[in-house]
């Protein structure tokens, strides 16, 4: 045996005993350090050690940490998938922790606005602001998952903080722009209870996330078996997002509203709700000397042009003074008026003509005096009825948008977004145009995250069952009978399932958490092996 060969072996038994004991620990220590590597941003292994030296007198710090790395290191060589997956879960577990922590994600998202804001000042877009938000994040991450998988003291590390942060801050944001995500707007309807499809929910989030989008998109009704569980899921989300606007609507009056009503059923629950709760009110309402009301209408109605005076003291008359009743007025005459005055102004404003613009501000001024004088003749119900006209008024929008739908059950978005502009009374729209106007905020966000995704016919599925039983090119059943083909088309549909639903996006959300997670991970141990091989090559 040559002298070369003898020095090679003699090293290799050296290293034995060493090697051995790093690779005795349990599968439970490897995977727990190895999440709790990714957990503690590259520095569990100097944590362990300075627990386990300060309890065991025979070890050394030294001695310790050379043990716990030789550990990890055994593991990562013996299973680098789980190894390395195990210590990305951990990274990502203080994000998904910070979702649950009271407090936690608002001091993310003031850190993120204050860096959008800096970056809007210089004139950056909404492309670049969020990648500056996501190369901060994702540089001080890898920086600082640099500095825990270095070793050494603080000037050992900084290099590899330095490295590890640059090449995170670099692809951070070329992940975030691949990598799928739940979007905030997917995030509130989720919350208020619509069952999103997983490209619903992370649609426009990124290119993965567009992509799976629009391919369920394209599936519905057109491909068999799936394309049908697709257009159930989306038929199941617009139900559900229904029911989130009728809750929303009908909020200042109930907390919550039945689950298995949609459709006509459900506006015509809101439309009860409404009733009986103007029945309820305005029976203990009325008021008992109509005199400071009769003489603040008078002061309003004299001091009208000429060409409307008319017209809006002939409607005053009828719906309010001649309802005065031995000084006073009824709830059940209140109501009326009230109405009245109600549809009259709404009509007026949407002639769009000059004079009836003028009409409608007159009896919006007789209107508001109305309502203070109830107000004041009321002081227990008033603000209850306050509440009461609050949700008519939004419960009308969401009844016209069911309007607009004459052969289906349900609106869509688009549906509620027309009938929000529609039921804006405002000099040209202008809450609109402003985005304030009254269920705006949860119309457009809809329309943003589902579109309008017209509700199943019944036509694109019988046209699929007659394409599977005739076949394509006339193979018939037979063309379809490769098995990876059958398994898939009889498997996916789960996904889309009420069940499946959920899971599917939690999978596809996590997926691309987990993408994210990854990159401090990788850009630290990439900048550590780049060390080790940079002084191998040296030593040689």
């Amino acid at each position: 045996m040559s002298t070369e060969a003898r020095d090679r072996l003699s090293a290799a038994l050296d290293a034995a005993p060493e090697t051995e004991q790093a690779a005795s620990g349990s599968a439970f220590t490897d995977y727990s350090r190895a999440a709790f590597q990714g957990l503690s941003f590259g520095f569990a292994d100097e944590i362990e050690a300075a627990v386990r030296s300060a309890f065991d007198s025979g070890k050394t710090y030294a001695e310790v940490v050379k043990d716990v790395r030789g550990q990890i290191e055994s593991f990562r060589q013996r299973n680098p998938a789980a190894a390395y997956g195990t210590e990305i879960a951990g990274a990502i577990l203080p994000t998904i922790a910070a979702q649950f922590i009271p407090g936690g994600q608002t001091a993310i998202a003031a850190t993120g606005t204050k860096i959008a804001q800096g970056v809007r000042a210089m004139g950056g877009g909404k492309g670049l602001q969020r990648g500056a938000q996501v190369a901060t994040a994702s540089g001080g991450q890898s920086a600082l998952y640099g500095a825990g998988a270095a070793e050494g003291g603080l000037a050992e590390r900084l290099p590899s903080a330095v490295t590890s942060g640059a090449i995170g801050a670099v692809a951070g944001p070329v992940v975030d722009k691949v990598a799928p995500a739940i979007t905030s707007g997917a995030a509130d309807l989720i919350k208020r209870g619509v069952a999103l499809t997983p490209g619903q929910a992370v649609g426009g989030s990124s290119l993965l996330g567009t992509a799976l989008q629009r391919i369920e998109e394209r599936v519905a009704d057109t491909v068999p078996l799936l394309g049908d569980a697709v257009r159930g899921a989306f038929d199941r989300a617009n139900a559900g997002f229904n029911r989130a606007t009728v809750s929303e609507a009908l909020g200042p009056l109930v907390k919550s509203i039945p689950k298995n009503l949609a459709g006509k059923d459900l506006i015509g629950y809101g439309q009860r709700v409404i009733s009986n709760a103007y029945n309820a009110t305005l029976s203990k309402m009325k008021i008992e000397n109509v005199m400071p009301l009769a003489s603040e209408m008078d002061t309003i109605t004299k001091d009208l042009a000429d060409d409307i005076a008319k017209d809006v003291q002939g409607r005053v008359s009828r719906y309010i003074t001649k309802k005065f009743k031995n000084g006073g007025m009824s709830g059940q005459d209140i109501k009326k008026a009230q109405t009245l005055l109600r549809k009259d102004i709404l009509r007026l404003r949407r002639e769009g003509s000059e004079i009836g613009a003028r009409k409608a501000d007159a009896l919006e001024d007789i209107r508001n005096v109305f309502s203070a004088e109830l107000q004041k003749a009321n002081p227990v119900q008033g603000p209850k009825l306050n509440q009461v006209d609050k949700a008519y008024g939004q419960f009308e929008i969401v009844r016209n948008a069911e309007l607009r739908r004459k052969t289906t059950d349900g609106f869509l978005p688009g549906d509620l977004l027309q009938s929000v502009a529609k039921g804006d009374i405002s000099k040209r729209q202008s809450k609109f145009s402003a985005g304030e106007a009254r269920m705006q905020n949860l119309a457009a966000n809809a329309q943003q995250v589902m579109g309008n995704m017209t509700p199943n016919s019944g036509t694109a599925a019988r046209l699929n069952a007659t394409k599977m039983a005739a076949g394509v090119g006339g193979g018939g059943a037979l063309a379809l009978a490769d098995p990876f083909t059958i398994g898939a088309t009889l498997a996916s549909p789960l996904a889309y399932s009420p069940a499946g639903v959920p899971l599917a996006r939690n999978v596809v959300a996590g997926a691309g958490r987990a993408a994210r997670g990854a990159v401090p991970v990788a850009a630290a141990n990439t900048t550590e092996m780049s060390r080790q091989m940079l002084a191998d090559i040296l030593r040689r």
